[in-house]
């Protein structure tokens, strides 16, 4: 017989054994499934980084005012925008919140769209008032002798800048086609004016292609004049989304042809697009930079979303969106996901443009243009990018804003730090469309 001092023994060998699952159980259950290999994973990936957006909003003062002096003292709305990386963030919050119950983020874009509407409403009464040519209000728009709180939504006053425009245009006209019962006379004031500056002021060429008349490459080896494929989301998704607004479907051709132009003079032969084109030079730049490509393909396919079927131009979006895809899924890295210059295996890789690939690639699938087995390329993408993604909704390894550069060091050597603004809304995007293959089953 065994004596009662072991039997006592292994009473509290066994309470620690039954304490230690316990403890590890709770621990698992505390901790995340980030992996992004189950829907609800992805569920779970796109409830924290569309959460790590959210932060307080504020409207402002907005008692009439009829001088300078009483526009700058008057207290200005909190936690605002105007930019394009935000523009994409707010879209792909709204297209998570198609998979989440908690629509706390659908309702952070729709109140941070209502104070950017009122915001401008307010300051535009107040231009008319004090008048363009007045020098303060000329110093005011310049942002300067003012507070960086007052000049949120400068690039919407100013125009003159496509990207923060057509990025933050879409979005707002996207919740708008959502809820229309939702969408005042603030909204609609911003919208037109986006629509006036996209359709009838951007620079383009004499074929109706945008360009950038000014624009110039980081080594200044170019002469001012260039076409980026950046603009292609910079405009098409508005474009697209206006036609739908109005009814008008020249704006949805409008946006076909831009992708048709820029890919006559940017796609190359493997499928894979070049930065940027030189107008006056009539060459495009020497490397293929991973998020241009992100930019390029995101926006076809949101064009080709719109097109219908029998649409002229449909079946050379098509062509061009299937070489694209063909040439990018072949530089896939083993981890899933792509690299800063994606043809170049000495680089590192990068988050943004994988998401915008896995999105593409899983939108295409989808929609029947590429074979339905294609979608194991973009769960594998997503499952890379889900590595790059901390417990707090941080998103890492984006690179930063990036200008055109004359070789592949300097495309090497951008910064890509955690939490760029360009990271979390293409995520966002690429894990709906997944989850979109999925509830469609």
């Amino acid at each position: 017989m065994k004596p009662k001092t072991s039997r006592a023994h292994a009473a509290l060998a066994f309470a620690s054994v039954m304490l230690g699952a316990l403890a590890t159980a709770s621990h698992a259950a505390a901790t995340p499934d980030l992996s992004g290999k189950t829907d609800d994973s992805i569920r779970q990936v796109l409830r924290l980084v569309s959460s790590h957006q959210i932060h307080p909003l504020a409207d402002g003062d907005y008692a009439p005012v009829s001088t300078i002096d009483a526009l700058q003292a008057a207290r200005a709305p909190e936690g605002i925008a105007w930019n394009y990386p935000w523009g994409v963030v707010l879209y792909g919050m709204i297209r998570a919140s198609d998979f989440l119950d908690d629509k706390s983020g659908l309702d952070f874009v729709i109140e941070h769209n209502g104070i950017v509407a009122r915001y401008y409403a307010w300051l535009d009464e107040a231009r008319r008032k004090i008048g363009d040519d007045d020098r303060g209000w000329k110093t005011f728009l310049a942002g300067k002798n003012t507070t960086g709180a007052k000049l949120k939504i400068r690039g919407l006053l100013a125009l003159g800048n496509l990207d923060s425009c057509g990025a933050m245009g879409a979005q707002t006209l996207e919740a708008m086609l959502r809820q229309p019962g939702r969408a005042d006379a603030g909204q609609k004031a911003v919208v037109g004016r986006v629509a006036d500056w996209i359709v009838s002021k951007q620079p383009r060429l004499p074929d109706g292609t945008l360009w950038r008349p000014e624009a110039n490459d980081t080594a200044k080896k170019w002469p001012a004049g260039t076409l980026w494929i950046d603009d292609l989301y910079m405009a098409c998704p508005f474009l697209v989304r206006w036609a739908a607004r109005t009814g008008d479907s020249r704006h949805l051709d409008d946006a076909a042809r831009q992708v048709i132009a820029m890919a006559a003079r940017l796609q190359d032969a493997d499928g894979i697009w070049f930065h940027a084109y030189s107008e006056p030079l009539k060459e495009h730049s020497p490397v293929k930079w991973g998020r241009a490509n992100g930019w390029a393909m995101v926006a076809t396919v949101e064009i080709l979303s719109a097109m219908p079927e029998d649409h002229p131009l449909r079946a050379r979006l098509l062509e061009i969106l299937r070489r694209h895809i063909a040439g990018i899924e072949k530089t896939q890295a083993p981890s899933g996901l792509w690299r800063q210059v994606p043809d170049d295996a000495t680089l590192w890789e990068e988050t943004s443009c994988s998401a915008m690939f896995a999105y593409g690639i899983a939108r295409a699938a989808n929609r029947g243009w590429i074979p339905a087995q294609n979608m194991a390329v973009a769960r594998k993408a997503f499952a890379g990018i889900c590595a790059q993604i901390t417990p707090e909704g941080v998103v890492k390894n984006t690179c930063a804003g990036t200008n055109i550069g004359m070789d592949v060091a300097f495309y090497r050597n951008r910064p890509h730090p955690d939490d760029d603004p360009h990271g979390p809304g293409v995520v966002l995007l690429a894990g709906a469309e997944i989850l979109a293959a999925d509830s469609a089953k």
